[in-house]
């Protein structure tokens, strides 16, 4: 009996490390691709990480208290708690779950990203999936500052990106990737990204948010199914 034909699904996933939505919204693609699988619908997946700064007037390391700058950019602290709670429990619902934690403090991302894209340039997609996964874990649930090279050195040496942390200080403290990274950001201002996470589908099709585990299973049916073409 004859099997359908394996489609293949491109995702690139616009993301800022320190985006709460974007880690929640990577488990979800995860998890849809789980069931994908063990639904076995005749797809192959693959995905990128692209860069986006979501607030591009962050100091540089060690950046500023996390819950300072929410509750003046958010609009008091009541305000800021109600947005904790809120994605705590959006955190815990994701599978594997997500221990949002807001100590700590935030800078700006761009060197984790140059060092996501060093990460595909060195170790492929795994390597560059281990690494976000271990970047958000760092800032979300270990209240890293997500600029320290101190971190991201560590990190990248633990998922296997750089043999020791004094290849991964050199790389950070230098100026390589950092026009790749500003080309990507600006890829996606040219494509009217404004927020993130941002996911398109074989370059066509785009996924605004972190929707949730339903709505990525239903596209990926569908384009398994020729019902959609992307």
């Amino acid at each position: 009996m004859a099997t359908a034909a394996t489609k293949k699904i491109d995702l690139e996933i616009t993301s800022d490390s320190i985006c709460p939505f974007c880690f929640v919204g990577y488990r979800r693609i995860q998890q849809a691709i789980r069931i994908a699988k063990e639904r076995s619908l005749p797809l192959s997946f693959s995905l990128r990480f692209a860069p986006f700064l979501l607030d591009p007037t962050l100091p540089p390391s060690p950046g500023e208290s996390k819950r300072e700058r929410y509750v003046r950019r958010f609009g008091g602290e009541e305000r800021v708690r109600q947005m904790e709670e809120a994605m705590k429990e959006r955190g815990r619902a994701c599978d594997p779950p997500i221990e949002f934690s807001y100590g700590g403090n935030v800078s700006q991302t761009t060197d984790s990203h140059r060092l996501i894209e060093k990460a595909r340039e060195l170790k492929g997609e795994e390597g560059q999936l281990a690494l976000v996964e271990r970047l958000f874990k760092t800032y979300f649930e270990e209240e890293g500052d997500p600029a320290s090279h101190e971190l991201l050195a560590r990190d990248a040496v633990t998922t296997g990106i750089f043999p020791s942390a004094d290849e991964a200080r050199a790389f950070l403290a230098s100026d390589e990737l950092k026009d790749s990274v500003a080309a990507g950001i600006k890829k996606a201002q040219l494509r009217g990204i404004t927020g993130v996470p941002f996911t398109i589908i074989n370059g066509q099709l785009g996924v605004s948010g972190a929707q949730e585990v339903d709505t990525f299973v239903k596209v990926f049916e569908q384009i398994a199914s020729g019902e959609l073409e992307a």
